[in-house]
This record gives C-alpha cells, structure tokens and sequence, in this order.
C-alpha cells in the first residue's frame, strides 16, 4: 500500500508499533514505581518466617532442624535468590524473589491475556488492575512471604491452558507448562489447591472439537505430566517424613494456631475469626478500588457476549466455564482459614482478568464498548493507585535509604556492637531473626523463623510438639540457662518478649538502645551478657 501525500496511512501503519512502545514505557513506570515500593516497605512480622530460611537452609533443614508452617517451594526460592545474589542484604533477597514473581504476572501473564483476547488494551487493564488492587499493594504484594508468589505462577499455569485450548493448537509443551506452573503454586502454599481441581477436569474435557483418544494424548497427558512434576518434591516429603511434614503444614494451622488467636484477639486489630467478620473482610478486598473495576469489567464483558444475537465463537464456552469454576472454588476456600487475614482472599481475583479475556475474545472487533471501558477502567487504576506508585518512584532516588537498606545495615551495626563488647560472631536471641541475620549472627535454631513456634508453645499438644523445634515462655529460663545467649535483642513484642527482659535483667545484662534498629514494631534494646 502506497501512503498518501498527506501521510495518513503512514501514521495508521505506524500506530500499532506506537501503541505497543506507549503500553511498554507505561509498564517500566509502573513496574519502576512497584520495585521502589517494595523496596521502602515497611518489615512485616510474616518475613521474620520466610526471609531466615534463605540464609539457614546452608545449615539446616526445613521442617527437621527449625520450625516452618508452610509448603518449601518459596522458601527454596528465596534461597536460590540469596545464593545468586550474595552481594545483597537477605531481606533484600526476599523481596527481590516476590518483584521476580510480579514481573511473571505482569509480563508472561500480561502476554497470555494479549493472545487470549486479541486486544492489548484489555491487556494492560487485565495486569494494572492486579498491580493496583489495594490489597496487592499492601502486605500481600509488596513483602517477601508467599502471598503473591504462587498468584503468578497460576495464572500463568490457567492462562497457558486456556489460550492452547481457545486456540485449539494444544501445543504439548506449553500444556506441560501450564501443569508445571500450577503445580509450582500449589507447592507455595496449600491454598492454592483451589485452582486445581476445575484444570484437571478441563484437561479431560477440552477442547471439545477433538476426539478423545487425541485429547488424551495431546492435552490431558502434558498436564497431567506437569503437575506431576511440578508436586513431586512434596510426594517426596510425604513418603520421608510425613509425620513432620503434616505438622507443620496442617497440624499448626488446625489447632495451636487457632487456639493462640481466640485468646490474644485484642492484640491484632485487624483480627477476623467469625463468618460475618470474614464476609466484610472478603468484600473489602474484592469490590474496593481496582478490584471492583475487574468485577465490573466482568460482568461487562459477560453481557456483551450474552446479548450477542449472532453466532457465538463456541471454543470461548469450555475456558469460561472452568474459569468460572476456579474462581468459585477460590471464593469458597477463602472463608476455609480461621484466623482471616486480608491475604487470604486475594486468589480469586487474578481468575477475573483471565475471564474477561476470553469473554472479550468475542466481542472484541464486533463492537468497541469492551475495549473503551478497559482503557477507561486501566486509567481509573493508576489514578488510585499513583500515590502509592509515586512514592516508590520517589524511593529509588535514595536507595541507600529504603527499608532494605536500612534493614541490612541495621544487622551489621548489631555486628559491630557485639564484637565491641568482646562477643563477635556469636550467637543472639531475637524474636525477630532477620537483624541477627543480616549482620552474619548465628540464631537460635527455636527462634530461627520468628515468634511463631514461641508463642504457641502452650497451646500445643505434646503429641504435635513432639515434631516442632520449639520453647516457650513458661520454659524459656531453664533454656537460657542451659545455653546462654551473648545479647538479647528485644523492643518488638512487649508481651512476648517479657520472659526475655526479665532473664536478661537477672542475669545482669548490660541493656543497650540500638535506635538503627527500628521498624513499625518498634525500636531495639539489645542486653548484652558481661
């Protein structure tokens, strides 16, 4: 085609790669805005039990020689995270992993929807919901635990599907793919079973245009090989050390967890135990902000394929359906966890960008009103979520004062103190290990992953002690006695760490205030044996 004098197709011709440079400069901003957030946010006292296994799995092993209550793979990630990058404070680490996993969501999940709905815009709206829903934002997104890690690893695992089924391509290895994915979430966190059970029927079941010997073969096989892989090291566990392994997964989470909560609920404001408590909890996470924008496109792009009174593309019907069917079981297995926390109920809502998606796939291109709505939807996302992305940007122009930072430094000043008091190098007692940690400090295997094994020490049965690495607070004496500490770090948990003052006190500790050690908790006091 030969561009006319005026230029008008030239510029037409030009507009799709335009488009796709603007899209691309506006993800670096925002993704640029997200590490910087993340990298200034606060300590959360959920990564004084996912950050230390970075640097303890080089001694010791999960479940056996420190308590851990969750599923190994992110703990595994973030010791692979540490090892390549050595150079790096460990809390640094941690969250380098979780900004590895939003990359993943936005741009691997980002493309999937693209393939999907054949619209970019639907898209960028798809991934900048996720990136700006309140909840992501906060301490499910932005910390290093393992609350967003497997979101992205599923929705890439359901988006892989779902564009080889639409497409009717059923590309074996991007099927075995998809399985794998899942399955990487899955061994995350146990919540993430959720997006099982409506894939595994779905494999058998789509697409339906093929025979089933073929379908077998050529899309049931590959994903169910996948998943298989992808759980083997959990099977491995299962078949090792089940006992141990059942303990702290599901036998912490179903009883000593629990029983601490209803007798401690004035100390957690943010508490929810009860059914009507976690219905209001669940609304303010998925009909507020950016998530409610989703909903609303959803059920958008539903009417627009409903009202359609042409023929229907029927190869969108199966993926909608088992989309459907996922966020039904993630809405349900959101209420199962008592107590509830915002973090729980954030799978549901990466089900809706793929939903849309498929749903836009018929409409897109027979009518524009999709289309303006997601861009106009993508727009209202930034705009409540640029004060938050603002001050990320406004972070990276001081790194050297964000939290990680911080956080690092704060260790090796703990370092330093101790080998000017004559104690270099040996160990500290922290009911938050990660200072201890960052400045090289060797912890107490008990208190290697925070509070959590200390502060249920009562309320566990001996049948379940049996297989945690644990004191409590009514033993705590006698076990100091037996192996006591060079320094106590303290200011963080007064209640908890009441028993701690008081041996340290009697002992006659030299009490230091370390004002470089502070975060939302609290600041250190460091008593330091003579």
């Amino acid at each position: 085609m030969i561009a006319s004098s005026d230029g008008a197709t030239l510029s037409i011709t030009r507009s799709p790669s335009r488009r796709l440079a603007l899209t691309g400069a506006l993800l670096v901003l925002v993704l640029a805005g997200l590490w910087g957030r993340m990298m200034d946010f606060g300590l959360r006292r959920d990564e004084t039990l996912f950050v230390p296994p970075a640097e303890l799995l080089g001694q010791m092993s999960l479940y056996g020689d420190f308590f851990y209550n969750h599923l190994p793979y992110s703990a595994w990630l973030f010791r692979l995270v540490h090892l390549a990058l050595p150079g790096i404070g460990l809390l640094e680490a941690g969250r380098i992993a979780v900004f590895l996993g939003w990359l993943l969501l936005v741009l691997g999940g980002g493309t999937l929807l693209w393939l999907i709905s054949r619209s970019m815009v639907v898209a960028l709206f798809g991934v900048l919901a996720l990136i700006c829903s309140d909840v992501l934002l906060e301490q499910a997104g932005m910390a290093a635990t393992n609350n967003l890690l497997p979101l992205a690893f599923a929705f890439v695992g359901l988006g892989l599907f779902t564009w080889q089924v639409i497409e009717e391509r059923c590309n074996s290895g991007l099927l075995f793919l998809s399985g794998l994915s899942v399955a990487i979430a899955l061994g995350m966190k146990v919540s993430a079973v959720a997006f099982v059970p409506a894939l595994v029927v779905a494999a058998f079941l789509l697409p339906r245009s093929l025979p089933m010997a073929i379908r077998l073969r050529h899309v049931t096989l590959p994903v169910m090989l996948g998943g298989i892989l992808g759980t083997l090291p959990l099977f491995w566990l299962l078949a090792t050390q089940p006992d141990l392994f059942l303990a702290h997964v599901l036998g912490f989470h179903t009883g000593p967890h629990v029983a601490y909560w209803r007798d401690h609920m004035a100390d957690e404001p943010n508490l929810v135990l009860g059914l009507g408590d976690k219905l209001r909890l669940a609304y303010t996470v998925w009909l507020r902000g950016s998530a409610l924008l989703l909903v609303f496109a959803a059920m958008l792009a539903g009417w627009l394929a409903l009202s359609r009174k042409d023929a229907r593309d029927a190869r969108a019907a199966g993926p909608a359906i088992m989309l459907g069917a996922v966020l039904l079981f993630c809405v349900a297995l959101s209420f199962l966890p008592t107590p509830a926390f915002p973090q729980y109920y954030i799978q549901p809502l990466i089900c809706l960008p793929l939903l849309i998606a498929v749903l836009a796939r018929d409409t897109v291109g027979r009518s524009g009103q999709l289309e303006t709505a997601a861009g106009v939807a993508a727009a209202l996302c930034l705009l409540l979520a640029f004060p938050r992305l603002a001050d990320g940007l406004m972070a990276l122009r001081h790194p050297d004062e964000t939290v990680v930072s911080k956080a690092h430094r704060a260790g090796q000043q703990l370092a330093d103190v101790l080998a000017d008091a004559g104690h270099a190098g040996e160990r500290v007692l922290a009911l938050n290990p990660v200072y201890p940690l960052e400045g090289g400090l060797p912890v107490y295997p008990e208190f290697a992953t925070g509070p959590f094994a200390y502060r249920i020490a009562d309320y566990t049965p001996p049948g379940l002690r049996a297989h945690y690495r644990m004191t409590g607070p009514g033993e705590i004496t006698a076990f100091l006695q037996a192996d006591m500490p060079a320094a106590i770090l303290t200011g963080f948990d007064g209640t908890l760490e009441e028993p701690l003052v008081q041996f340290a006190q009697a002992n006659g500790y030299r009490r230091t205030e370390l004002t470089e050690i502070s975060d939302r908790y609290g600041t250190g006091v460091l008593f330091i044996r003579p």
